[in-house]
C-alpha cells in the first residue's frame, strides 16, 4: 500500500479539501477531505466512507442524480487505498473525481431536479468548480502539499526523492 509523502489542503474560499501525493507519484484527494469539502461530514448510518473498490459515495447514487452521472465520473470514482504520512490507513480519489462531481451537480442544478438537501452540496460544488476553472487541479495539489517547492529545488540540486 503506497504511503503519502506530501500532504496538504486545497482551499476554495471557506472550503478545505485534504490532498496527498503518494510515494509512487500518484496524486489523491482524500476521501474524508472530499466528503467534508462537499458538506458531507459523516457517513450515512450503516455505510462507512472507507470501503475500498470502485463505488460512488451514497449521496451520488440517488435517483434524481442518476441521469447526470456520466461514465467519466464513475471511472474517476475508483478509490485509492494508501497510508497517510503518520501511517494511518486512508482512501482517496484521483484528482479528476472532484471536477466530475462538480459537473454532475451543475447539470442537475441546471435541470432543476435537486432536492432541498442537495442544494448545499451543489453550492459548494459550484464554488469549487469556479476555482478549478481558474486553476489546474494538479498545480493546486502541488501547492497545498509544498510538492512544487520540492520540484523547484530538484531542478537546482536534485534533493527530493520522488519525481513526476
Amino acid at each position: 500500500m503506497p504511503q503519502a509523502t506530501y500532504q496538504g489542503v486545497l482551499r476554495f474560499e471557506d472550503i478545505e479539501i485534504e490532498v496527498a501525493i503518494l510515494e509512487d507519484g500518484q496524486r489523491v484527494i482524500t476521501q474524508s477531505g472530499f466528503m467534508v469539502g462537499l458538506g458531507r461530514t459523516r457517513p450515512p448510518k450503516g455505510r462507512p466512507y472507507y470501503k475500498s473498490g470502485t463505488n460512488l459515495p451514497a449521496f451520488l447514487k440517488v435517483q434524481n442524480l442518476e441521469p447526470f452521472i456520466v461514465e467519466d465520473l464513475v471511472t474517476a470514482a475508483h478509490q485509492i487505498e494508501f497510508r497517510t504520512k503518520s501511517g494511518a490507513k486512508a482512501f482517496g480519489y484521483t484528482p479528476e473525481f472532484l471536477p466530475e462531481v462538480c459537473r454532475a451537480f451543475a447539470r442537475a442544478q441546471h435541470a432543476g431536479v435537486l432536492k432541498a438537501a442537495q442544494h448545499k452540496i451543489a453550492n459548494r460544488a459550484k464554488t469549487i468548480a469556479e476555482q478549478l476553472e481558474r486553476s489546474f487541479t494538479m498545480r493546486l495539489i502541488h501547492e497545498a502539499t509544498n510538492y512544487q517547492e520540492c520540484r523547484e529545488k530538484q531542478t537546482q540540486r536534485n534533493p527530493c526523492r520522488y519525481e513526476e
